[in-house]
């Protein structure tokens, strides 16, 4: 009987904490009858009497020291003795506050109930962790000062109040007010001031006044100068659109008042921190009837060293592979595509291409992963699509000082597709089950030809990082004694070329060929074949490093001044890639966390960025300007806060970190994995049972480390450029500010895939680059 009783009490635990306040206020009954329908007679008489005892006065000692926190105090409370610590006093406090201060058996039972206080203990402990592994956010989208929009202009302006109308640096200028700086104290009367301003484009003529009226007056230790605010009259009101009009258009150009000017640089600095270290190769597309063609690569020291193969011609599928995936991507924003090259029986490479949603519906990724790594040329690449608002392209030429006239294509560019692969985070795939052979659809070869790329990237990283110049020569190559060819010169500098068949070779490009170019006066030029493609007969070409081949190469340059004044295409790939570098660092496809030096992991968090619209998080939830990330670093049993996932991604050990979640759509509720337990242990079986079952969902997400290289960007000098003209000192604090940041770390969500990988019979096996989530406890969402 009384485990029965016992099992009752356990089972309605809620219904009896709902009862006590209704006990306590003398209408127990009236309580009980509200649960009347959901209860049994027995069960109904066992709440009852339990409700009664918990609420019954006590005057037991408590004492809980045999498992406390020490030390241990010993007081008086209610007129009972007590021993407790800090812990047992604040559940004595929030305990007898639900008994109406009521010293009472159940207060009692709560501070000598060791599994009650260690579950106290468990949670603040929780609490504390959470709070430390909470960072705050940031977005890649340029902050809006709405109102506080304030520049620092270049002009001067006067009025007859200040010392006869002496000149007065503006030093702040909003839509409603302007601050001068003054080298002595202003008195300015109670009234509308007349201020002359000078012939300013987009605002205003010269001479033309507006009145402000007095506001206050600072001294400024920094300037020296006294800075006097003014308030825009009543009479002057219709001049606030106008100003607002005008510092909407020079608030790019110009300076903002210091503070912002400070904040807006910050910003800027931490998105090329990202773009630079970024494991996305982003591709921009152009659209021509209902056709997204992928157009411009931008590439950078870490994503091509992160993607081998980046710069092959067949870096993207062919053209009707292409458009399934954008096809996808336009509905789903995002894609994994499954790439390999096979052997058919005659002998011949057949490159196969398919998108993952392509081989679930078909029920063959499986085969399609046996088929790959039996040729060992898997690749898996994750795709995300993102389009690029119109103030972001405009704000971009603007910045960098582009027209449209610069170039045809650049307004063109209205899409990016931001692409990396996903093979080392993975490691190799291993099938727990027999795959059985299958035929594969006539639709997943990729046979066609692909779209031509423009790849830009940063000076340093161009194969030639010199003058080159855009020129169409008549040419031919010899590749033997006897073989020669007919070409096309089309990219000319002094130690390389490119240039195009007109027609395929019967052979074999030598490593060596001989060029002759009529039109430059070249006969015999040795070059080396550093690339070929059979598809487009395109070389590109270096020139043999040897002392007759340099003079010529200059003599050649020399005679040829005036063919080569054409448009320098370095100079071109310059302002394509700076333009390409904002676009991108306002259109980040992922959560981009930036690290800096310090003792506790938890502090070197310093700022998270994050898209607007991104799953990257789940499935955890961001709180306003708050981003949760215990549960992918944080071991959630260490006192105090650490990360043991964080120290292996810092100190180099690991690249990437796994984090894995198991869902339970029940309730919500969230269950870490190790990655042994969800890929390699019993449990795999029950998982895949439960995701067959659609009772669960997986979630892994992967975090990838990369150091910060070098302290500066590409980008940083233009970054500083604006604050150096409002603030030297803070130019230079900023400037060395950088050497504080040590890392920046990506969070991507690649859920689906583990998902269908594990579905499929297939998981990821831990390389010696991939650490993955040590916890194994429940975590809250």
């Amino acid at each position: 009987m009384m485990s029965t009783e016992q099992d009752i009490i356990e089972r309605y635990g809620s219904v009896i904490k709902a009862l006590i306040p209704y006990q306590q206020r003398g209408r127990l009954l009236e309580g009980l009858n509200r649960f009347s329908s959901r209860l049994s007679a027995q069960a109904r008489n066992v709440i009852k009497n339990e409700v009664i005892r918990l609420t019954s006065q006590t005057d037991a000692p408590a004492d809980n020291s045999a498992f406390a926190q020490f030390p241990v105090k010993k007081f008086a409370h209610f007129g009972i003795t007590m021993t407790l610590d800090r812990v047992g006093a604040e559940i004595l406090k929030r305990e007898t506050a639900r008994y109406l201060d009521q010293y009472t058996v159940g207060v009692f039972e709560s501070i000598t109930n060791s599994d009650f206080y260690k579950n106290q203990v468990t949670r603040k402990l929780r609490q504390k962790i959470i709070q430390a592994f909470t960072v705050q956010s940031q977005s890649y989208k340029d902050i809006v000062f709405d109102d506080d929009l304030s520049i620092t202009p270049h002009f001067s302006v006067s009025t007859i109040a200040y010392q006869n109308g002496r000149s007065l640096t503006v030093v702040a200028l909003s839509a409603t007010e302007i601050t001068v700086a003054c080298t002595r104290s202003p008195k300015f009367a109670d009234e509308p001031l007349p201020f002359t301003f000078p012939d300013i484009m987009g605002l205003c003529k010269a001479n033309q006044e507006i009145h402000y009226r007095f506001k206050d007056v600072e001294f400024s230790s920094r300037t020296q100068r006294h800075h006097a605010t003014l308030t825009l009259a009543e009479q002057d009101a219709e001049w606030q659109p106008k100003i607002a009009k005008y510092l909407a258009g020079a608030a790019l150009r110009l300076p903002l008042e210091r503070d912002l000017e400070i904040e807006r640089t910050m910003q800027a600095l931490d998105r090329d921190r990202i773009v630079e270290n970024s494991p996305w190769i982003p591709v921009f597309l152009r659209k021509e009837q209902e056709t997204f063609i992928p157009t411009m690569v931008m590439l950078t020291g870490t994503n091509t060293e992160r993607n081998p193969g980046c710069r092959a011609t067949r870096f993207l599928p062919g053209k009707s592979r292409f458009k399934r995936i954008m096809d996808e991507l336009q509905r789903y924003n995002e894609t994994y595509v499954f790439r390999t090259t096979v052997t058919a029986g005659t002998g011949k490479p057949i490159e196969l291409c398919a998108t993952l949603r392509e081989l679930e519906q078909v029920q063959l990724l499986g085969f399609f992963i046996k088929l790959a790594e039996e040729s060992d040329g898997l690749s898996i690449w994750q795709y995300r699509l993102s389009e690029i608002p119109e103030t972001d392209r405009s704000n971009a030429m603007t910045i960098q000082d582009i027209s449209s006239e610069d170039s045809e294509l650049i307004p063109q560019l209205k899409h990016i597709v931001y692409v990396r692969m996903v093979n080392d985070e993975l490691g190799k795939l291993k099938a727990f089950i027999p795959i059985e052979k299958a035929k594969l659809p006539k639709q997943v070869s990729d046979a066609d030809e692909c779209w031509p790329l423009h790849f830009v990237m940063e000076e340093g990283n161009d194969r030639r990082a010199e003058p080159r110049y855009r020129i169409e020569k008549s040419a031919s190559v010899k590749f033997g004694l006897l073989t020669s060819y007919d070409a096309i010169v089309r990219d000319f500098s002094l130690s390389g070329m490119q240039i195009e068949l007109l027609g395929p070779p019967q052979e074999s490009p030598p490593e060596f060929i001989k060029v002759n170019v009529p039109d430059l006066k070249m006969k015999g030029m040795r070059y080396q074949v550093l690339n070929y493609s059979p598809q487009n007969y395109v070389m590109r070409l270096r020139l043999e490093a040897n002392d007759a081949n340099s003079k010529l190469a200059t003599k050649i340059s020399g005679q040829n001044a005036s063919l080569l004044k054409i448009r320098n295409i370095e100079q071109q790939q310059k302002v394509y890639f700076r333009y390409l570098w904002e676009l991108a660092s306002r259109n980040q496809p992922h959560i981009a966390i930036q690290v800096i030096h310090g003792r506790q992991m938890y502090s070197r968090l310093k700022t998270v960025y994050i898209p607007e619209q991104s799953n990257d998080l789940y499935p955890f939830k961001q709180v306003t300007n708050e981003v949760p990330l215990h549960g992918f670093v944080a071991d959630m049993d260490k006192s105090p806060p650490d990360s043991s996932a964080l120290k292996r991604l810092l100190q180099q050990a690991n690249r990437y970190h796994m984090a894995i979640h198991c869902e339970r759509k029940a309730d919500q509720r969230l269950i870490a994995l190790t990655a042994h337990e969800c890929f390699a242990s019993k449990l795999r079986k029950q998982i895949v049972q439960y995701l067959e079952e659609s009772k669960v969902i997986l979630c892994a997400t992967t975090l990838e480390c990369h150091p910060n290289v070098r302290v500066t960007t590409p980008m940083t000098k233009q970054r500083l450029a604006l604050l150096s003209k409002v603030d030297m000192d803070v130019y230079e604090k900023l400037l060395n500010l950088q050497h504080t940041y040590s890392h920046v770390i990506h969070l991507i969500d690649i859920s689906p895939l583990a998902q269908a990988l594990t579905l499929a019979q297939y998981v990821p096996t831990e390389s010696s680059d991939t650490g993955a989530s040590e916890g194994g406890e429940n975590t809250p969402a």
